[in-house]
């Protein structure tokens, strides 16, 4: 069973959920919380105060449509998106829904996310939630593969043009993750030997093969069974008393029973349904964007009326993909920048002095030590222990020691080192 709900269905390189402590230790309890790189949403799910409070606002943005169609599919219709990410890890199915998500975004289905505030598509969000927890490495939804779906509707090598998809073994390394971990199963599933004692049961009866293997005549011993029991049939036939003498018969025995009663779950799994719906329930009032991040930090956009003249302040959490200098691995995300993190840090520089705004700017070590010679302080977030942090779960193992956090003047006091680890 899940215990923490408040996690991202999906693994995310670069994730802070780690730093989230120190993030919200630094900024405080905002009026107003903007994160323009949205990506797994760890800090804004880990925050520690009251969620959707009156006066309060929350803004999100990504650049990714397909990360945004999938937030916005959870916050709308998340029992639609869960029925979609519940499937079992397929290597055939990874690449079919690929190619599809793939298509789908280059027929610009992805500027309804503009065009309507509503729209989004709740299977192709579940898709791709299931497939970035099914994918090694990166390169999820990117386009940037050498296959592609031809006429015929088989796979085939792409041509010059065309965005396609690779075909990486799925994750098999693990006991699952995202939307396939372990905590999501239901208890009490199991995996018994094919029922092999008779000639057959169920839809595997012999009475349901095809003409030429067996066709026994029809039961006429008895007054019915299984599903043709008297007690299935419409009043005025023969309406007996329901049995009441063993644990159930037919189409009421125990093993057509919801999960809890008997073993086995739908392929829905209902603790994946009730993940999905407190998250639907946290992200209620958050603000989704989809575009550039320079539209989330607007003077506009930041001073909401609580802010401006309300006395609270805006808390903006930045966490760019690192640039180039930060030698990490490029094309990390769908939608990679190796330079964006360099507008970013103008920007701070910028609106560091601004009394309204306490700003957290993530990144490795050395990228933006220019900050601190405008009164920015700089904090070592990471937690101990193999593979934690940011970059570190692209498999490098040391990188989790270089991540860094950047508190603009108007933060909080700097939480101490031994308070992270």
């Amino acid at each position: 069973m899940l215990t923490r709900l408040d996690k991202c269905p999906w693994p995310y390189a670069g994730g802070k959920a780690d730093a989230a402590p120190a993030v919200w230790a630094a900024l405080g309890d905002a009026a107003h919380y903007a994160e323009p790189f949205a990506g797994s949403l760890a800090v804004l799910l880990r925050r520690p105060h009251t969620a959707n409070r009156t006066y309060f606002s929350e803004t999100v943005n990504d650049v990714d449509g397909l990360l945004v169609n999938a937030w916005r599919s959870m916050q709308l219709s998340p029992d639609a998106m869960a029925e979609a990410a519940s499937w079992p890890v397929s290597e055939a199915d990874l690449h079919a829904r690929h190619l599809a998500l793939v298509r789908w975004r280059e027929e610009h289905q992805l500027e309804h996310l503009m065009g309507d505030p509503a729209w989004h598509d709740p299977v192709m969000g579940g898709w791709w939630a299931w497939g970035q927890s099914c994918w090694i490495g990166a390169g999820w939804g990117s386009g940037r593969g050498p296959w592609v779906v031809g006429d015929d509707g088989r796979i085939r090598r792409r041509s010059e043009d065309e965005p396609g998809v690779k075909r990486p073994l799925p994750r098999l390394g693990n006991n699952g993750q995202g939307v396939n971990r372990p905590q999501a199963r239901e208890p009490g599933v199991k995996r018994v030997k094919p029922f092999l004692t008779s000639n057959g049961q169920g839809v595997n009866h012999p009475g349901t093969r095809e003409p030429g293997v067996k066709r026994p005549r029809p039961s006429i011993v008895n007054n019915g069974q299984g599903v043709t029991h008297p007690g299935t049939r419409e009043p005025g036939v023969k309406r007996p008393r329901p049995s009441i003498a063993n644990n159930g018969l037919g189409v009421n025995r125990p093993q057509a029973r919801e999960p809890g009663v008997g073993e086995y779950h739908p392929m829905l799994m209902p603790e994946l349904l009730r993940w999905f719906r407190f998250l639907a329930a946290r992200l209620r009032h958050v603000r989704i964007l989809n575009g550039d991040w320079t539209r989330a930090v607007t003077v506009g956009a930041l001073k909401m009326l609580n802010v401006r003249y309300g006395g609270g302040h805006a808390g903006v959490f930045l966490d760019p993909p690192y640039s180039a200098a930060a030698t990490r691995e490029s094309n990390t995300y769908a939608c990679d920048s190796e330079t964006v993190a360099d507008d970013v840090r103008e920007w701070c520089i910028a609106n560091g002095d601004e009394p309204a705004y306490r700003i957290v700017l993530a990144g490795f070590e050395g990228e933006h030590n220019v900050l601190e010679e405008h009164g920015w302080r700089v904090v070592e977030w990471f937690r101990s222990g193999f593979l934690k942090g940011g970059m570190g779960n692209l498999g490098s193992g040391g990188q989790q020691a270089r991540e860094r956090l950047w508190l603009s003047p108007g933060c909080l006091a700097a939480p101490r080192q031994m308070d992270l680890i």
